[in-house]
């Protein structure tokens, strides 16, 4: 196909083709400003589709959450198939979505004040330890969301929290077993053993040359060297533009001017309110009767009677109930009810409002305090301008110059500098690397996949611009190539020799351990056995399944062993991974006495058996969910 192009590069058929390929090219790029429909499904589950915006986000989120705990690795070393990484993010959404459908058949919902306290309580938006209105407008400003949006989503989230909640503190776990397990956790057991090292064999071993020739032939393909290339490549990202961006005064004052709106502190109100509540599928009747109690209560306050006292009283608002019936701090916002909003921006400071009705009930509203909206000025919000305005600058030059990469590069097919001059870029190389792993830029899957394409490797050409996120892109073409070969023997001789004797001494030794173990019996003295062989005896405090001072494979065979007999002794031994044999004398194993289990202890076990039995549930339960649910997936949307 490429061949055909270059052959009729001069043709229209050509320069139509070539356009095709640079927005191909560029989907990552131009997706973000221009792509694909965000409100296309990436997946449909029982009808209810998971859009395309929704799926990016959450792949981003993965993406950042596991390259904050990676710190500066290159991340596509921890993510060696991308297919089967968005594939898993695509499980995840559509799990979520089967547990919100499952949740909001059972009744569950999250109400305003609830939506509304959680959000106050979140620290990025809270200025000494209270909420700050500015610092939540940029918050979804940065985010590039509307209040309704972000508040869609948190109520999702603990809607989704509200379920699994319900689902794993719901699970129990028996006394008798906690007890059990409690003793298995804490049995003693006394136990002595040597140590038969391998290296005592190894001057008893002798390999020949043609010993180790005979292995060469019948394995030389371990010997064989990996076929490694090195590349040459040309780097385009966003974080680097953003470094060559001149400052604009004038557009920076253009933009704040624009977005003041963000800026600005708007005016806050702190009240108080009592809610009476009123279910949705409430009857006449039952909504009467709240709002007869409302009115009650607020003939009460006209009377002279405590606010606070009355809400924490009569409210069903849990949450502020507690306190007086106090919201804190709001300003006017999407997440305000609107019957309460205009009711509570109508009032003076100490007026209480009569009962308004909400979608949530009646509440009598008590205007606290107020304070004045403003602005930060300029000045104050300059840093924050100038970082998005060159990022803006810079995506914007980044899609320019992505296009003129894939074209320089395209149409300049066996050099790379061509576009470097253009671009102002620099040739960078790398390493000597394999197909499955390599240094620097290489430990990225698709590079090495593009570098061992036959476009790039066989026909030696540039290849197509790769993707390494929505801000990194990159031109590579072939540096140099080494063929794989087999390293011939007298290079590896002594390596072969060296496994040879290895592996015979540890048979040896194997050998040697087995027969001193036959040759136990219950009362042997396996110390005697030591002192006598000089192999170093151990015989530590009895030790518990949490020993980290002895060998994990000794500690684990000890704890597989029986019950030994009153007053007999049980053997056994083991190959250890080093190629030493141990022998293990298992004395007495004392368990704990029932009785004797602190509470404490118990009720951890009890506790942490809860939620391994509450997880295990909840997996049931979304195992079920996905078996009887009808899911669709539109892979080429995500």
């Amino acid at each position: 196909m490429l061949q055909f192009i270059r052959e009729k590069a001069q043709s229209w058929i050509a320069i139509a083709i070539v356009g095709m390929l640079i927005i191909g090219l560029s989907t990552v790029v131009w997706n973000s400003y221009f792509g694909p429909d965000p409100d296309q499904p990436v997946a449909k589950v029982n009808g209810d589709k998971i859009t395309s915006k929704e799926f990016q986000r959450a792949y981003q989120q993965q993406r950042e959450r596991l390259q904050k705990m990676i710190g500066n690795a290159d991340i596509s070393r921890f993510i060696p198939d991308e297919k089967e990484f968005k594939s898993n993010v695509l499980k995840r959404l559509e799990n979520e979505e089967l547990i919100l459908q499952e949740a909001r058949a059972a009744g569950y919902r999250i109400s305003d004040a609830l939506l509304a306290q959680q959000i106050r309580s979140l620290q990025a938006f809270q200025t000494d330890v209270k909420f700050d209105q500015a610092l939540y407008q940029q918050w979804l400003a940065r985010n590039y969301m509307s209040a309704g949006q972000f508040e869609e989503l948190l109520r999702r989230d603990l809607l989704l929290q509200q379920y699994r909640r319900a689902v794993l503190t719901t699970s129990w776990s028996s006394k008798q077993e906690n007890q059990s397990l409690i003793q298995l956790r804490q049995q003693m057991r006394d136990v002595g053993y040597l140590t038969i090292p391998a290296t005592n064999y190894l001057d008893k071993v002798s390999v020949s040359d043609d010993e180790a020739k005979k292995f060469y032939d019948e394995n030389s393909a371990r010997y064989a060297t990996p076929e490694m290339v090195s590349i040459k490549y040309l780097e385009l990202s966003v974080n680097n533009l953003a470094k060559l961006v001149d400052i604009d005064e004038g557009k920076l004052h253009e933009l704040y001017e624009e977005r003041k709106s963000e800026f600005g502190v708007p005016e806050e109100r702190r009240t108080r309110h009592i809610l009476i509540e009123v279910a949705g599928d409430a009857s006449k009747e039952q909504v009467e009767a709240a709002r007869k109690k409302a009115e009650s209560i607020y003939k009460q306050i006209e009377d002279g009677a405590s606010f606070e006292a009355l809400a924490k009283k009569y409210s069903d608002d849990i949450g502020s109930s507690k306190h007086g019936g106090d919201l804190g701090y709001l300003a006017r916002s999407d997440m305000m009810d609107p019957v309460f909003a205009k009711a509570a921006f109508a009032l003076t400071k100490g007026q209480v409002s009569k009962p308004v009705k909400s979608a949530y009930g009646f509440h009598i509203i008590k205007l606290v305090d107020v304070k004045k909206g403003k602005t930060k000025s300029f000045d104050e919000v300059r840093p924050t301008l100038v970082k998005d305005y060159r990022r803006k600058q810079a995506e914007d030059i980044f899609l320019d110059q992505n296009e003129t990469l894939a074209n320089l590069t395209f149409e300049n097919p066996d050099t790379l500098e061509v576009a470097a001059q253009e671009l102002g870029l620099t040739v960078q190389k790398t390493p000597l690397f394999s197909r499955d792993d390599g240094p620097g830029i290489a430990a990225n899957a698709d590079v090495r996949s593009a570098a061992f394409s036959d476009e790039v490797l066989v026909q030696g050409l540039n290849s197509q611009v790769l993707e390494l996120g929505n801000d990194r892109s990159i031109v590579l073409r072939m540096d140099d190539h080494q063929e794989s070969s087999i390293r011939p023997f007298d290079e590896v001789k002594k390596q072969i020799i060296d496994e040879l004797r290895h592996k015979h001494a540890q048979a040896m030794t194997e050998e040697a351990g087995k027969k001193i173990l036959k040759g136990l019996s219950d009362n042997s003295d396996l110390q005697a056995i030591a002192k006598k062989d000089k192999y170093e005896w151990h015989h530590p405090k009895p030790i518990m399944r949490n020993n980290r001072q002895i060998d994990h494979k000794v500690v684990e065979q000890v704890f597989r062993m029986a019950h030994p007999e009153k007053d007999k002794i049980l053997f056994d031994g083991l190959a250890m991974d080093n190629g030493d044999y141990t022998l293990i004398a298992l004395y007495n194993v004392t368990n704990v006495d029932v009785g004797s289990i602190d509470k404490g202890v118990l009720d951890d076990m009890n506790k942490k058996r809860e939620q391994y039995h509450g997880a295990i549930e909840l997996m049931g339960a979304m195992t079920d969910m996905r078996d009887s649910a009808e899911i669709k997936e539109y892979p080429g949307n995500m």
